[in-house]
């Protein structure tokens, strides 16, 4: 295979594309990141020459979701940032506590390869509240992790040991060294593949959104559309988390700053 080599012509078109398809925004600055995206590409493809490639991505849909796919930066691990989570289920405890209990909704609208949603849910079964879980990404790859629910145990060493043992199952054998979620927990989350962008708002309304670590690859002008988009899909009182690297200032929102919880807004 030959040197990946494209053009800021060839650049800009692609960058428009991802933009399009995910709303990330890729400047010239991540030229070599797009260049080792392509390679990747070129070798599932086996199509060896850069410019056979684009060619065969502008006019191939399919392959535009797997290089969308293979773009998608995907960094996470279970109890990341997890003061806004522990707020979150304390916050769901006391409305339980002073009205009928209920069954909560949840969206994980960006869900990355499960370690959020599944952190999210050991921690409400542990405050003993019923709940029900979305969980969406736009990356059909981190799904497939997902749902098999199997990771490194370097991907758990933020989880306390106590609820570890209980919600995890340790490989042995030939799975040494990974860990399997419990089926008790997965049956409580629905793992859908969801564009923020362009994909329909879905109908029902959620008491929690959760969209974490995924609004600092938008620009300010998508970053706006999606969150007015989920503060749609949000009911009345209904909790609006982001992630610590995140902001919604200079946003035209009607979101309001939750006091003392890091990173959490309300409807």
């Amino acid at each position: 295979m030959g040197t990946i080599d494209i053009s800021n012509k060839e650049f800009n078109t692609l960058s428009h594309l991802i933009y399009e398809e995910s709303g990330i925004n890729i400047h010239i600055g991540k030229m070599e990141l797009l260049k080792s995206k392509i390679a990747k590409r070129m070798r599932s493809t086996k199509i060896s020459s850069s410019r056979d490639y684009l060619n065969y991505l502008m006019n191939n849909k399919a392959e535009v979701i797997e290089f969308i796919d293979t773009v998608t930066t995907n960094h996470s691990f279970f109890f990341r940032e997890n003061a806004s989570i522990q707020k979150m289920v304390q916050a769901l405890s006391l409305a339980n506590a002073q009205s009928t209990p209920k069954t909560f909704k949840i969206w994980c609208a960006a869900s990355s390869t499960g370690d959020e949603p599944y952190s999210v849910a050991v921690q409400m079964i542990e405050a003993s509240l019923q709940f029900k879980m979305l969980a969406t990404d736009i990356s059909h790859s981190v799904l497939n992790t997902a749902m098999r629910g199997v990771y490194s145990q370097e991907r758990v060493r933020n989880v306390p040991v106590a609820i570890l043992h209980k919600y995890f199952q340790k490989g042995l054998g030939k799975s040494a060294g990974l860990i399997r979620v419990k089926k008790e927990i997965m049956r409580h989350i629905d793992f859908q593949k969801f564009n923020l962008i362009t994909d329909p708002i879905p109908d029902e309304k959620f008491d929690v959104i959760l969209c974490r670590n995924v609004m600092i690859y938008f620009d300010e002008p998508t970053t706006e559309k999606v969150v007015n988009r989920l503060y749609n899909a949000l009911k009345i009182g209904g909790f609006f988390i982001i992630g610590q690297a995140e902001s919604l200032m200079n946003l035209k929102h009607h979101f309001k700053a939750v006091k003392n919880t890091p990173s959490t807004f309300q409807k």
